[in-house]
């Protein structure tokens, strides 16, 4: 697998994921989202707090416009299922290609992806009931806060593997001379 990632096929992977990524998150934060929140007033859609309150869920579904409700659930939250897919394989592939090996780092991704997944869950829950209970709304924004802590963690983790890797590439450079 290491081998498969460090090859050239391997790259070309990890741009075309990049480029998936950075046009999914482009798509998502500069059109979805804030069409989202235009409907409910400016209420913050679920998965872009850091944490929310019961109250804070409950009013967000009292506020959703049917036309917001809709893009929520039928062009936001699909596309939110491809990028956690798009978005591993990038954030696995580029920690390999840095570390040039498969640790335990390169599986960190996966974890994200699980609880983007379940976070996106949660969100299709209370749009579809139109309401939250307060343990869906305790477990969604547990999740989202998890979520977050560690997708900024993969973020520190990737900048450390690129230093990484300029260091390991700066020494192999001064042995060859």
């Amino acid at each position: 697998m290491k081998d498969f990632i460090l090859s050239k096929k391997g790259t070309i992977i990890t741009l075309v994921s990049a480029a998936g990524t950075l046009i999914i998150c482009a798509i998502m934060n500069f059109y979805l989202i804030p069409l989202i929140e235009e409907s409910t007033c400016g209420i913050r859609c679920f998965d872009m707090n850091f944490a929310y309150s019961f109250e804070s869920a409950k009013l967000f579904l009292s506020l959703i416009s049917e036309r917001g409700m809709d893009t929520y659930l039928h062009i936001q939250l699909p596309l939110d299922f491809i990028y956690p897919l798009v978005y591993t394989i990038f954030f696995a592939f580029l920690i390999t290609k840095l570390t040039r090996q498969i640790t335990i780092l390169s599986f960190l991704p996966c974890f994200l992806a699980v609880l983007d997944y379940t976070e996106n869950i949660c969100t299709i829950i209370m749009l579809k009931s139109a309401s939250s209970s307060e343990t869906l709304a305790s477990i969604g924004s547990i999740v989202t806060s998890v979520k977050t802590t560690i997708m900024y963690l993969i973020f520190v983790i990737i900048i450390a593997c690129f230093v990484y890797y300029l260091v390991m590439k700066k020494r192999s450079q001064k042995e060859n001379i």
